[in-house]
């Protein structure tokens, strides 16, 4: 009898091992059927609300002092459109390439912030990659062209003397915009080896120009914009008469220079005043008060 006491203490205690070894092997393939369903949860869908939507506004890496705002938010691109992004994969550099931001700007200062690169062909937030909606897709790459159009109408293009000497050849006529006052006059180019030597075309020319330097001839830098066989044109000029002129009756004794990027002056060196102004007029720099 005393035995069999033993046997079955000893066979309660066998039991009592097995349970614990089964619970422990349980609680492990818990944890490890939540860590794979967390690891493939369905991703976070964002949607982009038209009801409280008061503005969206552009802005881009490429001219980093423009910022485009969408006249009309509640505009027809918008109708009938499933307006969402869902997360992808986290982000771990931001993408070094040029970019657009588009931002959605609510009531309460609540906003939806997204990037969109066209040279990866992605959208992204700060944090993650997203998939965005045909849709939405769609409405981006439409506001991204609205902008593109807004940032071309308002700059010029950065090209070097090399391509603009052949752009805007000997005799060659041209708009002029000055980046200051948006005032605009026509020119002829008659000289310039490494710059453009120009002269305003008629009188009413030669007036605007003296009206953009205030009523009085200057050898100060500005930006201008030059408009020539279909181009638009970061450039600088100054403006003061100087050297022969060939166009009679346009009351303008002599010549001006235009610079554009490359360019060098009469002494063969690049003037910094004149590149920092076609800078401004590329977009690349701040257009101050001048």
């Amino acid at each position: 009898m005393q035995t069999g006491r033993l046997f079955s203490t000893k066979k309660i205690f066998l039991i009592s091992i097995s349970t614990f070894k089964l619970l422990c092997i349980g609680v492990l393939l818990t944890a490890l059927l939540w860590v794979i369903k967390s690891s493939h949860q369905e991703p976070t869908r964002t949607y982009i609300r038209i009801n409280g939507l008061q503005d969206i506004r552009i802005s881009s890496t490429e001219y980093p002092y423009f910022s485009y705002l969408v006249d009309n938010p509640h505009s027809t691109i918008f109708k009938g459109k499933q307006l969402f992004y869902e997360t992808a994969s986290p982000i771990t550099h931001m993408p070094p390439y040029d970019y657009y931001t588009l931002t959605f700007l609510y009531e309460e200062e609540e906003q939806i912030l997204l990037h969109y690169s066209p040279a990866l062909n992605k959208v992204y937030t700060m944090k993650y990659y997203v998939e965005p909606s045909s849709d939405l897709k769609e409405v981006l790459l439409e506001m991204t062209a609205s902008y593109r159009q807004g940032a071309s109408k308002h700059y010029g293009a950065l090209l070097v003397w090399d391509e603009v000497d052949k752009i805007f050849p000997m005799y060659a006529t041209a708009r002029i915009t000055d980046i200051y006052t948006r005032a605009s006059f026509n020119v002829q180019r008659r000289k310039g080896s490494c710059h453009v030597d120009a002269q305003p075309l008629t009188a009413e020319d030669t007036a605007i120009m003296k009206k953009i330097y205030g009523g009085q001839w200057s050898w100060k830098r500005r930006g201008i914009i030059v408009e020539v066989r279909g181009y638009r044109i970061a450039a600088s000029m100054h403006g003061m008469p100087h050297g022969g002129g060939k166009i009679a009756d346009n009351n303008f004794p002599g010549h001006f220079c235009i610079h554009f990027l490359g360019s060098l002056i009469h002494g063969s060196g690049m003037d910094i005043r004149h590149h920092r102004e076609l800078l401004k007029a590329a977009g690349k720099l701040p257009i101050d008060d001048f």
